[in-house]
């Protein structure tokens, strides 16, 4: 059976540490959306500590609107905002310059859908990072699965990540406020380039 995961808005390096150990898994699209998760959610580091970017969503049919159907709004300048964050959170960092233009026409990506969205940032880090894991979507939501191939909530904030098992590496801030692990990929990819491959092996 292949694992489901969830969507993710610049996932977490746990995430992406997970999903690099299978050849292939499903998103989960037929879900009734989760608010509040790294669906549509990263957090990135700034000299106050880690700073959460939130893509504001449209729930087409309220609390039962599936994953697959959730609009992105552009009622707001969020695009600009979450650039201006990670401009100020990393225009320091040894590789920001390398996938800055990259990065800013990812966030600036007028998709419709929170899924092709998604979708479109993942296959451009997969690239950066040289992950090979198939990528496809769920048909239907499988009520039965077991828990070893059942990913959709492990990332979310209360779910129990052992931090300890992070490994190490400089980020912008850290003489300052100290390093936090299991921020966005983008922390990682900002700080290490191809070598934040190593942080998900």
């Amino acid at each position: 059976m292949t694992p489901i995961f969830p969507t993710a808005y610049f996932g977490s390096i746990a995430y992406y540490k997970s999903l690099f150990s299978f050849p292939s898994i499903l998103i989960e699209g037929n879900e009734n959306f989760v608010k509040q998760s790294l669906r549509n959610r990263c957090d990135i580091q700034s000299s106050n500590g880690a700073q959460q970017l939130s893509v504001p969503v449209v729930k087409i049919n309220g609390s039962k609107t599936k994953t697959k159907d959730i609009m992105l709004s552009y009622d707001t300048d969020w695009q600009k905002n979450h650039w201006k964050s990670i401009q100020s959170a990393y225009s320091s960092s040894p590789y920001f310059e390398h996938y800055e233009d990259e990065v800013k026409n990812l966030i600036f990506n007028t998709e419709s859908t929170l899924l092709k969205f998604n979708k479109t940032i993942h296959e451009t880090i997969s690239n950066w990072l040289g992950i090979e894991t198939a990528i496809n979507f769920t048909d239907e939501f499988d009520m039965e699965l077991s828990k070893e191939m059942n990913f959709r909530n492990k990332f979310d904030k209360n779910s129990s990540i052992d931090l300890s098992e992070f490994k190490h590496y400089t980020q912008v801030f850290e003489n300052e406020i100290g390093f936090i692990p299991n921020l966005s990929i983008l922390d990682a990819i900002f700080a290490l380039g191809p070598m934040a491959r190593k942080l998900i092996d």
